[in-house]
């Protein structure tokens, strides 16, 4: 008796409990097909704040489909996630939920994140309500119904192809999302599959089943069947499209570097002008320079030979009056001055050559400054352009411009060295150590043919030698100065000769280097260019 009462007490005591559990069962039960609609935004910004992998299994094969943050906005936040997704994807689902265009910013959005690895197939996705579709007129066509949908999808497919380029937008399509959903979402008893959390859902399904006469015909309106074929497609085709968007990398890649190399070809030809003007206007300076000197050096020691053979003449006129009757006080007179007015010609010859080289090396360093200056110059200026641009920088200018100081220190010592070189008057003015016995022997010979006090007058005499004597000189002279001419053309030939064979040859081939330079961009772009090409030309899907 006391057992049968502990046990209807325990049974009482616990029935509450083991009902309650039942009926729990039996919901679970009832639910366990009800799972969809759980995933699908609930109209708040920002639902999907990752991304979320669905894997799903066609003809065999295992697909994966990503849901990837909205890029309306500011989703700085989500961006390296989009780019992670859609750098695995080969078909991009952009989905436009605002019953108009697209923003041209969110189609450039799109191109920053697809960066042309991928093709875009467009979905305008038109929200209407069940009493949208309450009249048999109003289900027979989508984008009837909704008056705007036509024009929403046509500006939705302009906006990106303008952006992306044709080649890149697959397709573009209408889409009432919520009814294909709520159409398909049944289990195979007919009944809702629609997580029982998703009030709002289910009261949608409920509403448009009263209008439409079968979940085909939700499905069917709703366009999901035509998206639906497109992802077929896409499985189907997907090695072939896996090969195309490898090829389109590859093209990208290619281009990307075409449009670098044409940059910095286009950069350096801007910066190789400005530096070729430099240059060629820095030969002109020393060019100019070295014309100056010449002209300089070749009147000068033509006045300085004049003045010797006019003093000379004096001193010869002079010497006749004065020893006209003892030929050797003629002879010696005469050569004592000679020997004088060599080492003073020597002397002016120097001095002037030297002070007129001393011209010419502060001439051509004042040169090289100033293009080492605005070569600086210049590529500052193009450091500051390449900044603004965020593009590439260059080497300094003397990097580009690549000749050696020291070289022109050498020319100069070389054309000292040349001028200072032997200044003997023998080997300065060849043929004037020949000038004593000349006009001696004039002298002599004008003595010897009888000129005495016999024949005439002192005066009338000593004139007439004075005459022969100039004569002799001036015959010596035009010898000498034709030797002299000749020694200054050969020196300044040398000269001429180490100026474009140092410094300017070496600014030369600075200029030819950057030409170079340029060549050498223009046939890496044609061969790329080249591989670009073949690469396009391949049939698609093959690479």
């Amino acid at each position: 008796m006391r057992e049968q009462h502990s046990l209807s007490e325990l049974v009482s005591e616990r029935l509450p409990t083991l009902l309650k559990q039942q009926k729990e069962l039996e919901h679970h039960q009832r639910t366990a097909q009800q799972v969809d609609g759980a995933i699908v935004g609930t109209g708040r910004a920002d639902f999907t704040q990752d991304n979320v992998i669905y894997e799903f299994n066609h003809q065999g094969k295992n697909f994966h489909l990503i849901d990837v943050p909205g890029i309306e906005g500011n989703e700085s936040k989500y961006e390296a996630m989009v780019q992670a997704a859609i750098a695995k994807a080969h078909l991009v689902f952009y989905v436009n939920g605002t019953n108009k265009k697209p923003e041209a910013e969110t189609a450039q959005k799109i191109k920053h994140y697809l960066n042309r690895d991928a093709k875009v197939y467009a979905i305008c996705n038109l929200r209407g309500k069940a009493d949208s579709y309450e009249f048999e007129t109003d289900r027979e066509s989508l984008e009837r119904t909704h008056k705007d949908a036509v024009a929403t999808r046509e500006q939705t497919r302009g906006v990106l192809e303008d952006i992306l380029g044709p080649e890149l937008v697959s397709g573009c399509q209408s889409l009432q999302g919520l009814l294909g959903f709520t159409g398909v979402a049944f289990d195979e008893r007919g009944l809702t599959s629609i997580h029982p959390s998703r009030a709002d859902l289910l009261k949608s399904q409920r509403s448009y089943k009263q209008d439409f006469v079968s979940q085909t015909a939700m499905r069917e309106f709703s366009q999901l069947d035509q998206l639906h074929q497109v992802i077929g497609n896409g499985c189907a085709n997907f090695e072939v499209d896996i090969v195309e968007s490898n090829k389109r990398k590859v093209l990208r890649l290619l281009q990307d570097t075409l449009n670098d190399l044409k940059q910095q070809r286009d950069e350096h030809t801007v910066f190789s002008d400005k530096i070729d003007a430099e240059i060629a206007e820095c030969q002109k300076s020393i060019r100019s320079s070295f014309e100056e000197l010449k002209s300089n050096f070749t009147k000068q020691r033509n006045n300085a030979l004049d003045q010797f053979f006019n003093d000379l003449t004096d001193a010869a006129r002079e010497a006749v009056e004065e020893h006209f009757t003892d030929k050797d006080d003629v002879e010696r007179a005469i050569q004592e001055f000679i020997v004088t007015g060599q080492a003073q010609l020597a002397d002016r010859v120097e001095q002037s050559q030297q002070r007129l080289f001393n011209q010419l090396s502060e001439s051509i360093e004042r040169a090289l400054k100033r293009l080492q200056e605005n070569a600086e110059r210049v590529s500052f200026q193009q450091r500051l352009s390449q900044a603004a641009n965020s593009s590439i920088s260059f080497s300094s200018a003397m990097e580009a411009i690549s000749f050696n100081f020291s070289d022109v220190g050498g020319l100069l010592l070389s054309v000292g060295g040349y001028a200072m070189s032997g200044f003997a008057i023998g080997s300065v003015i060849p043929g004037v150590g020949n000038i004593i016995g000349a006009v001696v022997g004039s002298v002599i010979g004008l003595l010897a043919a009888g000129l005495s006090y016999f024949f005439g007058g002192r005066n009338k005499k000593i004139a007439e030698a004075q005459s022969k004597v100039t004569e002799a000189i001036k015959a010596e002279r035009l010898k000498s100065k034709k030797s002299f001419e000749d020694d200054t053309r050969s020196m300044l030939a040398k000269i001429s000769e180490q100026i474009e064979g140092s410094t300017l040859s070496q600014l030369d081939d600075e200029r030819r280097n950057m030409r170079e330079v340029s060549a050498l961009f223009d046939d890496k772009i044609a061969s790329i260019q080249a591989l670009r090409n073949q690469v396009e030309a391949k049939p698609y899907g093959t690479i």
